[in-house]
């Protein structure tokens, strides 16, 4: 090897090890592959789990109390277990049951010393799951992670977020702007 193969390689084998670094964590929680829920992150299992819907209520449930909503946590708990025993049999009851009482109380504990948790837009957000849920439709609506499409030398980006380039359309944009259209 020549004097300069070595430091080049050594650089080239360091910048792509920083490159690839990036991309395929899941160590920053953005793509969980547990089937288990996670009370802490509610978004940690899809909407099609049957153990969402146990999730999405008691996390509403937990929310609304916090945030001051006139409602009663225990009637709300009722009324989804009444459901959910129509829904399924016995063992998923238990399960159901079992997911809620810890997402509350866990949800509880995360946001209870939070001062600025309530803000208008939670707040808005809060208010039509609990009026769904009072209403006795608990179709879960759990915030979902974003999948991470592409990572590249300066980070990555959700496919959501960037639109390819197409030439024709930008064109034919200008081409109305500047006939005044």
């Amino acid at each position: 090897m020549h004097r300069f193969d070595r430091p080049v390689l050594s650089w080239l084998l360091l910048a792509g090890a920083v490159v690839l670094s990036g991309c395929g964590s899941s160590a920053s929680g953005l793509i969980t592959g547990s089937a288990e829920p996670n009370p802490e992150n509610p978004g940690s299992i899809s909407n099609e789990s049957p153990l969402a819907r146990p999730m999405a209520v008691a996390w509403t449930s937990a929310r609304a109390e916090k945030c001051g909503f006139h409602f009663d946590p225990v009637k709300l708990r009722a009324s989804y277990l009444t459901y959910e025993a129509k829904q399924s049999g016995p063992d998923q009851l238990g399960k159901a049951q079992q997911v809620y009482d810890t997402t509350f109380k866990s949800i509880g504990q995360r946001i209870g010393s939070n001062p600025d948790y309530c803000t208008d837009r939670k707040s808005a957000d809060i208010k039509e799951d609990l009026q769904r849920h009072l209403a006795g439709d608990f179709t879960p609506k759990l915030p979902q992670p974003k999948k991470v499409e592409s990572c590249g030398l300066f980070g990555c980006s959700t496919a959501a977020t960037e639109e390819k380039w197409d030439t024709d359309k930008w064109w034919a944009e200008e081409s109305k702007k500047r006939m005044g259209r």
